[in-house]
């Protein structure tokens, strides 16, 4: 199998990184191809993978393609393009839908949302698939997702709130935690900000390696750290006060934001069956 790789943003290279990394595919069996020539041939040379000439060489050499341009270039992208049927067109872009993509390719088409941790090996990637994915077209897919970190497959209707639970989650993560850790400092100024910073980092992953490697719950988990009217458990109590309505503000906001995106899309998609007629 060849896969080709249209778009070398961040998503794009992340992939690209992150298949060389986990040895899923050999990398001269990966194939890429980015607008500005200079970030396919810095992953050719630190990596070995070939370089495609154009967006429509990679459609003729490969068989899985990703496409990780931006969400309102990915329908332009497809349009411009003879891709042949039996070709399985992976799309990583929000606001885009599976019957959006089924309407400019005539064969299989699926949508990942990738996340940056798969740079290390570990998050989830979320997947939803058109009915025109074979089992064999999902296997190869799930292989080489299942080799950056784990897959979840969603529905369409829940991928969007899942995507803040994945992709967005790792800068929102690291939002709270800095927030933490600049109260921690106002609170005991002797404290630098560096050390507040590094003890949170180190206790986030043992938390997250606790987690997964003891199959533990959340509440176990605090039921292990929170003794019975001890300082965690009165800390939960606050955090119980505030946390819950500002997640729910979050979402309110992502939902919002992925409704304007999905309109524009439309927008687009209206003005391209215009033009046909």
């Amino acid at each position: 199998m060849r896969i080709g790789i249209i778009g070398l943003g961040s998503m794009g290279q992340m992939l690209v990184k992150s298949f060389c990394k986990s040895a899923v595919i050999s990398p001269e069996h990966i194939v890429v191809f980015n607008r500005t020539r200079a970030k396919a041939d810095a992953l050719q040379a630190r990596f070995g993978v070939a370089v495609a000439d154009s967006a429509q060489a990679i459609c003729e050499q490969a068989s899985l393609i990703f496409i990780c341009t931006k969400p309102l270039d990915i329908l332009p992208v497809l349009e411009n393009l003879t891709i042949p049927r039996e070709k399985h067109i992976v799309s990583v872009a929000a606001g885009v839908s599976i019957s959006d993509l089924e309407n400019v390719h005539a064969g299989p088409v699926s949508k990942v949302i990738p996340t940056v941790t798969s740079s290390e090996l570990h998050g989830v990637s979320l997947y939803t698939a058109s009915d025109r994915v074979s089992s064999e077209e999902r296997s190869r897919l799930f292989t080489l997702l299942s080799a950056i970190g784990e897959v979840q497959e969603v529905t369409e209707a829940n991928i969007e709130t899942a995507t803040i639970l994945s992709s967005s989650a790792p800068g929102l993560i690291a939002g709270m935690l800095d927030s933490f850790a600049q109260a921690a400092v106002r609170k005991t100024p002797e404290l630098d900000i560096a050390t507040a910073r590094t003890i949170l980092v180190e206790t986030m992953l043992g938390t997250a390696l606790l987690l997964k490697n003891e199959q533990l719950g959340f509440d176990q988990l605090i039921e292990r750290v929170a003794t019975k009217g001890g300082i965690t458990e009165e800390g939960l109590r606050v955090l119980a006060k505030t946390l819950p309505g500002g997640f729910d503000e979050l979402f309110a906001m992502t939902e919002s934001k992925h409704a304007a995106l999905k309109e524009l899309v439309q927008k687009q998609v209206g003005k391209q069956m215009d033009e046909k007629e």
